[in-house]
């Protein structure tokens, strides 16, 4: 019995494996992304958003789902989202498929991307293929993870295929943006319940199962000022937050000591020889001074601080805290210090049998063994999953070092995206 039961996987396979490399499958994948990428959903400010979700609902509805087009209530987004440089409506796609099945899956990523930035070779927003790849803002985060879901449901839509889980596909905004986006929003208000979660925003380097939590933070530095050309009767704020960075550098060889037990995908491994995902420590902005003929009263200092899923979120702060405090009094400085936390780590545990299952997927679609791994950036899924308490695994269509997610001349390559379809199909049915 299990050798025909055999027999008929393997033919199925090769259905599949023929269905996808067929030129009109692969036409349909990119005229579906390309028609994505160009709208232009970048955030801030993100005014698109019902363009796109409007766009979707049809297509999902073709193949039987129901669709909700769901705006994050004006109250929700005053009380935690609002911000100066956003627009429009913040609308989210949710879209579902009883099929009877015993048990429900979630599938997300998200529809924002950040803004296009400068060092294209072609306009970020109307796609381009050449290599064997195809360009554009959002195509590998996370554009095209929606472009092979809508291929891998027309394909079982077309040939019959019922997926052996019910379907909830939650394709939200506001993850570039953050700290709390829509999918956050779908998690307290209860509209994420399935027994697995797959997140598709992410590389397809290995199934991740751990993330680390993100906390913003910013240091503002007190001076006095004076005429430049009398500077000792006041206090350089500049001058003395040079002083806070190079002090922070010793919190930061601290804190970048430390590791998880969770590998790095072996790309990141073989480039920098780092094994583990770590915590991370980055002074990634700076703003003081009013004139040149005037001595700065103020200098603010912002960053980020990654931290495992090793670590606890309280304990992050008080470390930061008792270093600010030592600078403080060492060098007697006047500081205030602003600790923000974003999203939190993610972790699954990696012999779960949703963890097994994708990985068996991935591996059989992509034809290479796919490991799990963790990575060092931050989901909104995180936030999710410590809601719905789901076994999640992020697996995406990108590729970490090759794709340059949020940089110029983004891109990922086509026969990965048809792999993942594949992907899709496989784990669904």
């Amino acid at each position: 019995m299990s050798g025909k039961k055999g027999k008929v996987e393997e033919r199925i396979k090769e259905d599949l494996e023929e269905t996808v490399e067929r030129g009109e499958t692969e036409r349909y994948l990119i005229d579906c992304l390309k028609g994505l990428v160009r709208i232009p959903t970048f955030v801030p400010p993100g005014e698109n958003y019902g363009k796109i979700v409007d766009l979707l609902i049809p297509v999902f509805e073709e193949f039987g789902f129901g669709c909700e087009r769901i705006a994050m209530p004006e109250e929700v987004y005053e009380a935690r989202q609002k911000r100066e440089e956003l627009r429009g409506e913040r609308v989210n796609l949710l879209a579902t498929k009883d099929f009877g099945a015993e048990e429900s899956i979630v599938i997300y990523t998200h529809l924002d991307v950040v803004p296009a930035g400068e060092g294209w070779s072609a306009s970020p927003f109307d796609p381009v293929m050449s290599d064997e790849r195809i360009y554009g803002r959002g195509v590998a985060d996370s554009k095209g993870s929606v472009a092979s879901l809508v291929t891998a449901l027309s394909i079982m839509d077309e040939q019959g295929l019922e997926s052996t889980y019910n379907i909830r596909v939650a394709l939200t905004t506001d993850e570039e943006i953050g700290l709390y986006s829509g999918l956050c929003f779908f998690a307290d208000d209860g509209l994420l319940p399935g027994d697995y979660l797959l997140c598709m925003d992410g590389d397809n380097e290995g199934i991740c199962v751990a993330t680390n939590g993100v906390m913003n933070w910013e240091i503002k530095v007190y001076g006095k000022s004076c005429h430049s050309s009398l500077p000792f009767l006041g206090v350089n704020a500049i001058e003395k937050t040079v002083l806070v960075i190079r002090e922070l550098d010793g919190l930061k060889n601290v804190i970048e000591r430390k590791e998880s037990r969770i590998p790095c995908s072996p790309e990141i491994t073989e480039l920098t020889g780092q094994t583990h995902i770590k915590p991370v420590f980055n002074v990634t902005m700076i703003n003081g001074g009013v004139k040149e003929n005037l001595i700065p009263p103020s200098c603010t200092l912002r960053g980020d601080r990654r931290y495992i899923s090793e670590e606890a979120v309280e304990e992050v702060i008080q470390e930061f805290e008792d270093a600010v405090e030592a600078i403080k009094t060492t060098h007697g400085i006047e500081l205030e210090l602003y600790c923000k936390p974003g999203y939190p780590p993610m972790f699954t545990d990696p012999d779960s049998e949703w963890v097994r299952r994708v990985k068996a997927a991935a591996s059989d679609a992509f034809g290479v063994s796919k490991v799990t791994i963790g990575v060092q950036g931050g989901l909104d899924v995180a936030y999710a999953v410590q809601r719905t308490k789901q076994p999640v695994c992020a697996f995406g269509v990108g590729r970490s070092i090759e794709s340059n997610a949020h940089g110029p001349d983004e891109n990922v390559r086509i026969q990965d995206l048809k792999d993942y379809v594949k992907f899709l199909v496989t784990l669904l049915t």
